[in-house]
């Protein structure tokens, strides 16, 4: 049998408050995990199981120019449609049947993560105007950097480069390969 060593603990040493580089009292405070919730769990399943049937209504409403018979632009939304509701009525069943996921390597929401939702939100709402006004070409673009933005991306690359290449390579995917107009 080996015998194990003990590595000796090392004491870490936080810098004073005020002294350049040390950490503000938000980083050395113990972050909050997320408790459990068998009630967050069925409203998330519910919510999703909503909206993926107001998915599939919408891509039944989908006006059709010409009856392929067989994939047309109906067939994606239906599909992912079912899908995402398949998939919430098995959450729904897990979050009613079994004990609550733990969390606990989670943080709890606060503020700035609101904040960030509700700019979220606002950006997609914006998106889908300008959409309609510009095109798909320069709507997408502002919009990916805007959420990148929101999210904490900073330079260059990351705020121009990024949405660019994004939004040219979707749109060969969609317009060209797929044939689907945007």
């Amino acid at each position: 049998m080996h015998a194990r060593r003990r590595a000796k603990a090392t004491p870490t040493v936080v810098p004073a408050a005020g002294v350049a580089g040390a950490p503000s009292a938000a980083d050395v405070e113990p972050e909050r995990a997320a408790p459990s919730s068998r009630r967050l769990e069925v409203i998330t399943a519910s919510v999703t199981l909503g909206a993926s049937v107001a998915g599939f209504a919408l891509a039944q409403a989908i006006e059709l120019r010409t009856e392929t018979g067989g994939v047309d632009p109906r067939f994606w939304p239906t599909v992912l449609s079912i899908l995402g509701g398949a998939l919430s009525i098995a959450l729904l069943l897990i979050a009613i049947v079994r004990p609550p996921f733990d969390r606990s390597d989670l943080e709890t929401s606060n503020r700035q993560g609101w904040m960030r939702l509700g700019a979220s939100l606002i950006s997609a709402v914006l998106f889908v105007a300008l959409w309609q006004l510009t095109g798909y070409l320069v709507a997408t673009p502002l919009f990916l950097a805007a959420l990148l933005l929101i999210f904490g991306g900073r330079g260059w690359k990351t705020l121009v480069l990024f949405p660019v290449i994004t939004t040219a390579l979707t749109y060969l995917l969609f317009h060209s390969l797929l044939k689907v107009p945007l």
